[in-house]
């Protein structure tokens, strides 16, 4: 049996910030644990999906700021609306933007799509961050 977990998307008021009911559920084939957060919201009159994409645990402060420095947002360059990196927590994040689509299967592709950019781009550059650039004495 295929390993794959399932994304529940909620409809967050931009008002209130409460999650006010269920958009869909979506199908992620891999790589569940680098979602960390997931909702989609009005802005305007168009409704956006925000997708938080985050790293497994950084232990060396050295290569939180490696990340953050090689990692390229332009791979997510026509598939994404938005891109916003997040510095303030434990772990590196960046918020993905996407148009909400009604369209369950193009959604479900897009997630997958999105996921495994995020992935592949990790695992080029994590091996590339050199300590010497970023451990001062």
């Amino acid at each position: 049996m295929e390993n794959y977990n399932n994304l529940v998307l909620m409809l967050k008021d931009s008002k209130t910030g409460f999650f006010d009911k269920t958009m869909g559920s979506y199908e992620i084939h891999k790589n569940m644990e680098y979602i960390d957060k997931i909702y989609a919201m009005e802005e305007g009159s168009k409704l956006y999906i925000f997708l938080t994409l985050t790293t497994l645990d950084i232990e060396e402060d050295w290569k939180f700021s490696g990340i953050f420095d090689l990692y390229n947002e332009e791979i997510f360059s026509g598939k994404a609306v938005g891109f916003e990196e997040l510095s303030e927590d434990y772990n590196p994040k960046w918020i993905i933007k996407i148009e909400y689509s009604e369209d369950h299967k193009k959604t479900e592709e897009l997630l997958n799509e999105l996921l495994n950019i995020h992935t592949a781009e990790l695992e080029r550059i994590i091996p590339l961050i050199n300590p010497e650039d970023y451990i001062q004495e």
